[in-house]
């Protein structure tokens, strides 16, 4: 079976970038990676394609020369049916390359997982002082475990990482809480372990949210002025 080639990649980069789009896109992210404007949903379809019909190794393997190339990694990790023994050194590798807010959730997003073995790595991950393996830790935990309400208090207990992004990745967590099990999203605004920043933009993200009550987003936000 042939290899698919960076020269393919590059084919479909040139096919499929919308300059409009880019513009937009690089006024929402800062990652250092040149951006080419490709729509997430591209991606997504394309890393199913490639994933079922190529071998992409040496894909993998390569050091990703632009944003959509970091992104179609991660999610053609997603896509590969793999043992966890080769499934997790080549997240660990993709999640080392991350630089961005989007190459973390949209990736992380699509792993559906609620086994002990990735319960373990993620909760692991979240322990980091990697601004991105944090923020990978806490996105997936609230994805795939956010009924697990020890692990969530565990968590926050154990978060090390001092960063904008991961401070952003607690609120949205506890804004999915709000609507999940709001009981632990209201321990959460309640606990010192949450620093007073995250707790504004968790109520900011409540405020946004259409699945929340006008009554429990007047709640959250009367709980930080108390």
């Amino acid at each position: 079976m042939q290899s698919y080639s960076i020269n393919e990649f590059e084919e479909f980069i040139k096919s499929n970038s919308e300059e409009k789009y880019c513009s937009f896109h690089s006024r929402l992210t800062r990652s250092n990676y040149p951006i080419n404007g490709i729509r997430v949903p591209i991606l997504r379809k394309y890393a199913k394609e490639i994933a079922k019909s190529k071998d992409v190794t040496d894909f993998l393997m390569q050091k990703p020369q632009c944003y959509e190339q970091c992104m179609l990694k991660g999610l053609l990790i997603t896509h590969l049916k793999l043992d966890d023994k080769d499934f997790f050194p080549l997240l660990e590798r993709y999640i080392g390359e991350i630089d961005d807010w989007a190459l973390t959730d949209v990736v992380c997003s699509d792993i559906h997982r609620k086994d002990e073995t990735y319960l373990d790595k993620v909760k692991g991950y979240a322990k980091s002082k990697d601004n991105w393996f944090a923020r990978w830790g806490i996105v997936a935990i609230m994805v795939n475990f956010f009924d697990k309400e020890q692990v969530i208090y565990e968590m926050v207990d154990n978060l090390i990482a001092k960063d904008y992004y991961v401070d952003m990745a607690l609120a949205w967590l506890i804004q999915v809480l709000a609507v999940k099990n709001k009981q632990v999203a209201i321990s959460l605004m309640q606990s010192d372990k949450v620093s007073g920043q995250v707790k504004k933009l968790a109520v900011r993200k409540i405020k946004d949210s259409f699945r929340i009550s006008k009554e429990d987003k007047e709640y959250f936000a009367q709980i930080i002025k108390t």
